[in-house]
């Protein structure tokens, strides 16, 4: 699709913005690709506080001003993006991993799988090197946000996966972000909780499933995460 970046454009130091600054840094990177800016962008992120964080589609819900007020009673404020899906929890517990980069694509959709493995797959390289033997992409029915490249340990969710792709300013080049969230603290049971208290408020009866979910800190708990994350933004560098 496209030549892989230079390795000087990762940044490998992990920013801790809000929520809310994460998000729009987010959609900073991304509309750097769009002016033509920038050819590629990496950025690692957790936030010092926690949301809620959904789809604005779920404003229009009729129980969602009950929801948000039983969520921000929780100390679970409600944050809104811009790609699809199910509310996703945002805190210290949580890291996430944003790529940005420049791209000719044909007329085919198999782009999105091709960015959807952009991402994937050098993140289960990484895992593979620290030594978890069971790193793949793939669905995990019962997680909340589910989609068909999680990555996964086993058959449980660690990394819930999302992209947007949007035309380059002046050309026929496409920008696109692919975001991964990767829960490395707290339990399952925590977060999962904090979904389904949402899908109660609001009505919803679908609910979802802690072990459906894992932590890196319940695969690794003695990893050094801040001095290994470089290790992924490597990869995710190098990969073409």
């Amino acid at each position: 699709m496209s030549a892989a970046p230079p390795i000087d454009d990762i940044q490998p130091r992990l920013q801790r913005p809000s929520v809310a600054e994460g998000l729009v840094q987010e959609e900073a990177l991304l509309e750097a690709i769009c002016q033509g800016e920038t050819e590629f962008a990496l950025l690692a992120w957790s936030p010092h506080d926690r949301a809620l964080v959904m789809p604005r589609r779920h404003e229009r819900l009729a129980g969602f001003p009950e929801a948000r007020r039983v969520l921000r009673e929780r100390g679970w404020p409600i944050q809104f993006r811009s790609t699809g899906g199910t509310p996703v929890p945002q805190s210290s517990a949580v890291i996430n991993v944003v790529l940005a980069q420049r791209c000719q694509v044909g007329s085919s959709a198999a782009h999105l799988e091709w960015g959807y493995r952009r991402l994937g797959d050098p993140w289960c390289a990484w895992l593979s090197d620290l030594g978890v033997a069971e790193a793949n992409l793939g669905a995990a029915p019962g997680a909340y946000c589910d989609g068909r490249f999680n990555v996964r340990i086993g058959e449980r969710k660690l990394v819930g996966t999302a992209q947007r792709w949007r035309r380059v300013r002046g050309s026929r080049d496409m920008a696109m972000l692919i975001h991964g969230a990767m829960q490395v603290g707290e339990t399952p049971e925590a977060l999962v909780e904090v979904v389904n208290a949402f899908q109660s408020a609001i009505g919803d009866p679908q609910r979802f499933s802690p072990a459906s979910h894992v932590a890196l800190c319940q695969v690794l708990p003695d990893l050094d995460l801040e001095a290994a994350l470089p290790g992924l933004l490597a990869r995710l560098g190098e990969a073409g």
